[in-house]
């Protein structure tokens, strides 16, 4: 049975039923907490979440338990270059043709969802593409003559990778929300690995879902929410971004008040303050940029606070300074348990943990942005990496060693 819609008493209940559905979730998707809070913001703001990273990082399972978390209806489809626009939006009633009517069947189809989930997005035709913009925008489908008010709530879409066609860029302008999501690190993978058994028999426990108005009272209470305190520290973190190059739309900036506003709303308060500005950094489409803006806006970001969307939190406040620190300790602590012997069975395992942070700072950082205390690191790193092993004691590597630099 879906749980019941929020009492006259206020807020307080449904943020709470919010909260431990998601407490619930993440137990199931090992460091995905920060992907599950924005799709759940995305809803309660009605705005659609764009994710991007590589195939298997748990993106449609996510979205998925989400979807199913919520007794709403839900569409689910895998665009590719050769998907028609009847199968999102629904073929042709025969019987309306018949009486020179052009309707299409949507029953069970994208125009009648509440959540829908688009994989692959950037595959879709222009003839898709466009028809989407106009259920994204206006939340109506149109073909033709015949018209329809369709009840979606959020989109949730995902790639492997942006787009460089400035077309293709532009829709996906139309996602306020935008996540990179990441592998599971290296430390999380034991956890992953039991979880997924765990879970590979099926799910012992069921989420009961929430009632989709549940999360419609709490739109209309973000909508209520006051955002005078804060509306000009937003317009100077704007003008800030787009000093230093971040594209940001005027229609975007103005949507993102919604983010700010239920970010307080599940903060337990009717008045936005500072700790709510934080979804700002997800506006940001670029991987780089994002996490720049965090940096950047530290001073801004510093109160951030929310005790429902806690990683997502966290996440956006979270700079290259941040990421340098965590992975210089990672690897100093990695180069300091480097076993006796490399004929230990441990030696090979530990080489591996090197070939992996090796590519965890490769991919945080290039060789101009890399800082110095870090490049050190990796240098020893490689270094050990590319010198032959010999059946004896090994020597432990000495930070500052000569060698090539990152590629």
């Amino acid at each position: 049975m879906p749980l019941s819609t929020i009492p006259a008493s206020g807020t307080a209940p449904a943020i709470a039923i919010l909260n431990a559905h998601i407490d619930r979730l993440s137990e199931r998707f090992v460091a995905r907490r920060a992907l599950l809070e924005l799709i759940m913001l995305g809803l309660i703001s009605r705005e659609h979440v764009l994710l991007i990273g590589p195939p298997g990082t748990g993106k449609s399972a996510a979205v998925q338990a989400v979807a199913g978390a919520i007794d709403a209806t839900t569409f689910e489809y895998l665009l590719g270059r050769f998907t028609e626009p009847s199968e999102l939006f629904g073929a042709l009633d025969l019987n309306a043709l018949k009486e020179g009517r052009v309707e299409p069947v949507t029953s069970g189809m994208l125009p009648q969802a509440d959540v829908a989930f688009l994989d692959e997005i950037f595959l879709g035709s222009t003839a898709i593409l466009n028809s989407l913009l106009k259920i994204l925008n206006e939340r109506t489908y149109r073909r033709g003559q015949y018209s329809m008010v369709t009840p979606l709530i959020s989109c949730v879409a995902a790639s492997n990778a942006l787009p460089d066609d400035p077309l293709l860029a532009a829709f996906a302008d139309r996602f306020l929300i935008t996540m990179f999501v990441d592998p599971v690190g290296e430390n999380e993978l034991p956890e992953l690995l039991r979880t997924g058994w765990r879970l590979s028999a099926g799910d012992p426990d069921p989420i009961p879902p929430v009632d989709k108005s549940v999360i419609a009272d709490l739109h209309r209470a973000a909508l209520q929410v006051d955002m005078g305190p804060i509306g000009e520290t937003y317009a100077h973190i704007v003008r800030k971004l787009r000093l230093v190059g971040v594209t940001m739309s005027d229609r975007k900036i103005v949507k993102a008040q919604k983010l700010i506003a239920a970010a307080a709303l599940l903060r337990g308060e009717t008045v936005a303050g500072p700790q709510d500005l934080w979804p700002i950094t997800y506006l940001v489409q670029d991987k780089a940029q994002q996490a720049e803006a965090s940096e950047l806006l530290h001073a801004e970001l510093k109160d951030s606070f929310n005790p429902v969307l806690t990683d997502s939190v966290a996440k956006a406040t979270y700079g290259p300074t941040a990421h340098a620190a965590y992975l210089t300790e990672q690897a100093t602590h990695l180069l300091e348990t480097r076993p006796a012997l490399t004929t230990d069975r441990l030696y090979e395992i530990w080489l591996v943990r090197l070939e992996t942070m090796l590519i965890r700072i490769d991919a945080a950082f290039d060789s101009e942005t890399l800082p110095q205390q870090l490049r050190v690191l990796r240098a020893s790193l490689q270094a050990v990496l590319e010198t032959p092993q010999h059946n004896g004691p090994a020597d432990n590597p000495i930070p500052g060693s000569t060698v090539a630099e990152p590629a």
